[in-house]
């Protein structure tokens, strides 16, 4: 009861109920039940709440008295005890005391038999919670970070220093310990505080010494805190297929995955029933707990018997700064960005520089969702004030960096929800969006999760063997007549058959070679069967985005008689495919949108594709017009062919677009939605050269023999 009034802040009531558990306790067990020190603990939270330190001090003494006496001196809950009182000595700003109690939270976080070792020769192995050990690490290294500031003791920065590296490396162990998508996406958001503290202390030791190496640390960390769980899933399978694992583990393992799916497939089409049948989704959860155990046994398999997979797999290479800079040319530059609680962080690197700049965005998430808002609601006054002030944020502050004019952006946070292109450079006076200076008129822009997946691959490019140029698909209800009256209403966030997708693929179809789903064959099953074999994957369909299970989003194929699959492809289904295309271009609503987790970016569509082995990926960020994307995508692809890169082929196709559109849908709703993700690099398409040569020597074969034939003719006449 008294945890239910602290919610209310009713810590009057609260407090009553917590001294009538602690009477009871006492009188039950006299303190000899740890259980008691967890009541005192709350109470001294309680007077915490209240700012009243020394009543609380006071419990967590108490406390700590219990702790020792029931759990003793080596124990998680004593660890977590003096990890209390440490942090309220911080709170109070009595640092050397803190200091004093997190040395003790280390020493009681020892296992039992592990304690008469030194300190220096321990390993995490040697501690017995991973966890409380990492929040001493995180909260001794804020101690010594704020004593450095209160008096600027050189010492105090580089032991703060120390303690978070030692906290990076404890991170990477509990990171591989952990076995669940859900474990690791709420590890990855407790990370984020720590990797914002471990950059703010290399940027202070940088502002004083100047050395690149603080620096270079500094854009460590950040890169660090993206998409770990996304690198962790390529890193496993970039392993097996480095590690010369057998076929037959190999073809086990993709079995257990394609039975996986099915599963998840059956569960959730049951429970989307208006009548659910518990004994099938019962039936359903054993099978996948079965598989889970399977793979797990499998995986231990894997990891005892070929070390070189367990190698591959565990280990934590970060690109280098140095690395990054090789694989930029002299016009590219890459924009990293980093927010925190406090300071938002540009990393900015080109060519032959690396620099830092801390940007002031008081209100960077309600900017970019008005920002979001006012592109919907075609409301250009609103777009044209909030545009302009972040691009003054954001880019205006480190615009003399950048060099060339292609830029690479990683974004954070709430920035994977704003289209850097559409930026306003300057505080425009007309209200002609063909008129607007757009960001997009400077530069290319693609987007990365992180430079590591961006620069160092994770998947082989062994089997990029020659493929087809284009899969097609585009959606198609058949129960639904087509008409021409839904116009520019026609959003592919509706469940009609959209005559403008079929519009988007005749386009294409015009322009690159490939294979064309329309109607009754843009089915799931087709889409699975053909999709490892070409260079690019346009899907021309509609797109539901789960925020709140992001590995149920699912992509929407024509509903075909097939019993097996039910034209739903779902984020994790395509875990199990291998789709080795040079781009994919997801065209449907907000495949591009989704759900911000700390520390793993945008939970998209597109983080499943990437995984499946897709270099590149075109994105949407809303609802996107059915009548105006054909014309878009047409000048993309024919840019594409022409031997553009992606980024620019996609920066050309919009000011193409805007140059010709009429002027009712010019507004940044109409075309501004597109993004891309990934590798740039030109496609490379099959070479038309032979076939002129084949077609002029026909041509010449055919003149040679109409001339003999005039010539024989012309003499037979004569005679």
């Amino acid at each position: 009861m008294g945890d239910l009034y602290v919610l209310k802040k009713d810590y009057t009531t609260a407090l009553r109920f917590y001294q009538k558990t602690l009477r009871v306790q006492k009188r039950l067990f006299r303190e000899s039940r740890y259980y008691i020190s967890d009541v005192l603990d709350k109470i001294a939270n309680l007077y915490i709440e209240q700012e009243k330190y020394d009543k609380a001090l006071e419990y967590l003494q108490k406390s700590i008295v219990i702790r020792l006496r029931t759990d003793g001196d080596h124990h998680p809950r004593t660890a977590k005890s003096y990890n209390q009182i440490a942090e309220l000595y911080h709170q109070t700003k009595h640092y050397k005391k803190a200091i004093e109690y997190y040395e003790k939270a280390i020493v009681a976080n020892i296992n039992p038999d592990k304690k008469n070792r030194d300190a220096g020769d321990l390993n995490s192995e040697d501690y017995m919670d991973l966890n409380i050990l990492l929040s001493t690490f995180y909260g001794k290294a804020k101690v010594l970070q704020e004593r450095f500031s209160v008096d600027n003791n050189l010492d105090n920065l580089k032991e703060s220093i120390v303690v978070y590296q030692k906290a990076d490396n404890l991170m990477q162990g509990i990171r591989e310990s952990l076995h669940t998508y859900q474990d690791k996406i709420a590890f990855a958001k407790q990370t984020q505080k720590i990797y914002a503290g471990a950059i703010e202390v290399q940027l202070l030791r940088y502002q004083i010494d100047q050395k690149q190496e603080s620096l270079h640390q500094a854009f460590n960390y950040a890169e660090k805190s993206k998409a770990n769980t996304l690198k962790e899933l390529l890193a496993d399978s970039n392993a097996k297929s480095f590690a010369g694992l057998p076929k037959t583990i190999l073809d086990l393992e993709q079995h257990l995955k394609s039975e996986r799916s099915f599963y998840i497939s059956k569960r959730i089409q049951e429970r989307s029933k208006q009548i659910v049948d518990t004994a099938k989704i019962t039936t359903y959860e054993n099978k996948l707990f079965d598989l889970d155990r399977k793979q797990d046994s499998l995986t231990q398999v894997i990891e005892k018997n070929y070390p070189k997979y367990y190698q591959l797999k565990h280990q934590n290479r970060i690109i280098s700064v140095v690395g990054i800079q090789e694989k930029l040319n002299e016009n590219t530059t890459l924009l990293e960005f980093f927010v925190s609680d406090s300071s938002t962080y540009v990393f900015t690197i080109s060519k032959k520089e690396i620099k830092v700049s801390t940007l002031h965005t008081p209100e960077l998430n309600k900017d970019i969702e008005a920002l979001r808002a006012a592109i919907v609601a075609k409301n250009t006054i609103l777009f044209k004030t909030i545009s302009y002030a972040l691009y003054n944020q954001l880019i205006a502050p480190v615009k003399d960096q950048i060099k060339g004019d292609q830029l690479i952006v990683v974004p954070d946070g709430s920035l994977w929800h704003l289209n850097f292109d559409l930026l306003l450079t300057q505080n425009d006076l007309s209200y002609d969006p063909k008129a607007l200076s757009y960001l997009l008129r400077e530069y290319a822009i693609s987007y990365a999760s992180s430079a590591n997946l961006l620069f160092a691959p994770f998947k082989s490019d062994l089997q990029s063997k020659k493929r087809q140029e284009c899969l097609a698909f585009s959606f198609s209800d058949g129960e639904i007549i087509d008409t021409n009256t839904m116009s520019l209403a026609a959003l592919r966030a509706t469940n009609y058959d959209l005559p403008g997708t079929r519009k988007e693929i005749k386009a294409i179809s015009d322009i690159i070679d490939g294979q064309y789903y329309f109607g009754s064959q843009a089915i799931e099953a087709n889409f699975k069967k053909n999709a490892g074999q070409y260079n690019i994957l346009h899907l021309a369909l509609h797109g539901d985005v789960d925020n709140e299970h992001p590995e149920n989003s699912k992509l929407l194929f024509t509903k075909g008689n097939d019993s097996i699959e039910d034209s739903y492809l779902y984020s994790y289904e395509l875990f199990a495919m291998n789709i080795p295309a040079e781009l994919t271009v997801l065209s449907a609503c907000n495949t591009g949108s989704g759900k911000i987790a700390k520390g793993e970016g945008i939970m998209s569509l597109g983080n499943a594709f990437q995984y499946a082995g897709t270099k590149s990926l075109l994105l949407s960020s809303w609802e996107i017009s059915d009548q105006t994307t054909p014309e878009l995508m047409k000048y993309f692809y024919t840019n594409l062919k022409a031997g553009m890169h992606k980024a620019k082929a996609l920066q050309q196709a919009k000011i193409q677009y805007l140059n010709t559109a009429h002027i009712n849908r010019t507004g940044p709703f109409y075309w501004g939605g597109f993004y891309l993700v990934g590798d740039s690099s030109p496609i490379p398409f099959k070479d038309d050269t032979m076939l002129y040569w084949v077609i002029g020597l026909g041509v010449l074969i055919v003149f040679c023999v109409g001339v003999l034939w005039y010539q024989r003719k012309r003499k037979n006449t004569r005679q």
